[in-house]
């Protein structure tokens, strides 16, 4: 798959989610709790991956859960390093939710500190830089952050997506809003050698 298409397979994964998580009313109960939906952001984004490319939806052809033995990472001991979150094609794909500590009325309050979630990415996208294998050619790492209303889009991007290892062309959005009304954010990166 070359960048043009992996990059339009992700803007069509960007789409298809943001439609999901508006339309979830279990995705409203997760946002209020701020809790976190990685396992199932997988199972609906390989979903959306089998309906893209129904010839190519096979445990062969779209791997969840892609094992270390076969990513090529040098420090295969961390557990970060452990597994790729999805494989298709040549390409992969890191999953993250990011579950803010802004303040925001119907929402419940949470102690652990936005920066630790954007530590994890950093490793995430670290893992992804040092994956070397010949037949990965796009890499890529989408994240939710929720809850982020209006007020608080331009401090995110200022004080933590700015930080990140990505080059800002490259990073994609979509805005959603949950069945309740509450603003979140689905990000996606492609991830370049640096």
């Amino acid at each position: 798959m070359d960048e043009k298409q992996f990059r339009k397979t992700l803007e069509t994964i960007l789409d298809d989610l943001k439609c999901k998580l508006e339309n979830s009313k279990a995705i409203d109960v997760f946002v209020r709790k701020r809790a976190k939906f990685e396992g199932w952001l997988k199972v609906e984004i390989v979903n959306i991956l089998c309906n893209m490319y129904p010839k190519k939806c096979s445990p062969k052809k779209i791997i969840p859960e892609w094992p270390a033995d076969y990513i090529g990472v040098i420090d295969n001991k961390k557990k970060n390093y452990r597994i790729i979150d999805i494989k298709f094609d040549d390409s992969v794909l890191e999953l993250k939710t990011i579950n803010t500590s802004y303040g925001q009325e119907g929402i419940e309050n949470k102690t652990k500190p936005i920066t630790q979630n954007v530590k994890e990415l950093e490793k995430d996208i670290d893992k992804l830089r040092k994956l070397h294998k010949k037949d990965i050619k796009n890499k890529a790492i989408l994240f939710v952050v929720f809850p982020l209303s209006e007020n608080n889009i331009k401090d995110f991007e200022t004080e933590h997506l700015s930080k990140l290892s990505v080059e800002k062309q490259d990073i994609m959005y979509r805005q959603f809003k949950t069945i309740n009304g509450f603003t979140n954010r689905i990000y996606c990166a492609i991830v370049r050698e640096q």
